[in-house]
């Protein structure tokens, strides 16, 4: 979609949504590292940085843009967007030019040859990338970092749970390890919000007790050392506080425990932590970061739940049926109970979702027709175009 971009126009970092600042300033990083890393001859460490930008620019940036790219009614935004992610493209594959220059090559020839027939004929004779200091941007980074430290953490304790993603949550608990993260956290909740599906977030105290802690002996590595004094050490670990201990593990401390009439110096690695979470809770603990997701749910969030699966079932139908990511279509659903209470709440958002311009139940002669189940409910999906 390069016919959508003004590849000539510049727009100023500081008028760019802070999405595009943050895809800027972690290019101007990337392009730092990677840079100082070879002129030391240290290429695992550049490709390393490479690799990295590149899950980056597609597991963050592109996904958190969808709307952007394909709904937005705002064309300056679009523009933005759409530019960042070429300025990124364009930087990256010259990049990966020296490690894998078959494919840099093929990269280039598409995305810079095709819309600038004057540009180096080969991307191995091109200028290598220079860093935009106005691109710098530091805290940026530190905060977005912190951002997807809870997200993940909240998304490995929403799949042990059995809770499927596309259900709505009511609320999020959230212990940061400092007040800089509890800062970045706090001024980034939508973002959060939005990738958890969850309704409110909430900061609780650093001692919150929504996690339990049993810590017992690692006897594979102390088991020799400490022979007889074992089943003493285990008692004494019992007795502990489980989440000093776990903390210190967590930060790479010692801790020590006092075992009859000695006090033994343990690491983090001579004791084996397990955890489980308060009852009505899904909790996930790492480096001084807590979440924990309530997974209690009411009739609201079942229908809101129904409502986000009907949304993936539609947006596969869309795609058996051939059609354009960007094509509007006539849409149809209908179904048990459950799914149409879910319909009558949220049509206009379904609608909105899967580009639905029409709503049309029972056409006598459908594009496509597919059906879907989940559980006992169950629905038919109509798409014309």
């Amino acid at each position: 979609r390069l016919d959508n971009v003004d590849l000539s126009r510049q727009i100023d970092p500081e008028d760019r949504p802070e999405i595009d600042r943050w895809a800027l300033a972690l290019l101007h990083k990337t392009i730092t590292t990677v840079t100082e890393s070879l002129d030391h001859f240290d290429a695992k460490t550049a490709g390393e940085s490479i690799e990295s930008f590149v899950d980056q620019l597609s597991n963050w940036y592109v996904r958190r843009n969808r709307r952007r790219f394909w709904k937005s009614t705002d064309p300056e935004d679009t523009q933005a967007a759409y530019l960042t992610l070429y300025e990124c493209l364009d930087a990256a594959h010259k990049l990966m030019a020296p490690f894998v220059p078959f494919l840099s090559e093929n990269v280039y020839q598409n995305l810079v040859r095709s819309v600038s027939p004057d540009a180096p004929e080969s991307v191995h004779m091109t200028d290598w990338p220079v860093a935009d200091a106005s691109w710098k941007n530091d805290e940026l980074l530190f905060d977005i970092d912190v951002v997807q430290k809870v997200v993940g953490l909240a998304r490995a304790a929403r799949g042990q749970s059995g809770v499927r993603t596309r259900q709505p949550l009511a609320r999020l608990l959230i212990r940061a390890p400092s007040d800089a993260a509890a800062k970045a956290l706090d001024n980034h909740q939508d973002q959060i919000l939005e990738e958890l599906n969850v309704k409110a977030i909430e900061f609780i105290a650093r001692d919150a007790g929504l996690v339990s802690y049993r810590i017992k002996p690692n006897l594979p590595r102390i088991g020799k050392q400490y022979g007889k004094l074992i089943p003493v050490i285990r008692k004494a670990l019992e007795k502990a506080d489980g989440g000093a201990i776990a903390s210190a593990a967590a930060s790479g401390e010692t801790f020590d425990i006092v075992v009859g009439d000695q006090t033994i110096t343990f690491e983090g690695e001579d004791v084996l932590i397990e955890t489980s979470s308060a009852e009505g809770y899904a909790c996930a603990e790492d480096s001084g970061y807590l979440t924990a997701l309530d997974t209690t749910l009411n009739d609201e969030l079942i229908s809101e739940g129904f409502a986000r699966e009907l949304v993936r079932s539609i947006q596969d139908a869309r795609k058996q049926a051939g059609l354009e990511v960007s094509d509007r279509i006539t849409l149809g659903v209908s179904g048990s109970a459950a799914v149409e209470t879910a319909l009558a709440t949220h049509r206009d958002y379904i609608m909105s979702e899967t580009l639905a311009t029409k709503w049309e139940v029972g056409h006598s002669s459908p594009l496509y027709t597919d059906v879907k189940e989940l559980g006992v409910d169950s629905w038919t999906i109509e798409i014309n175009h």
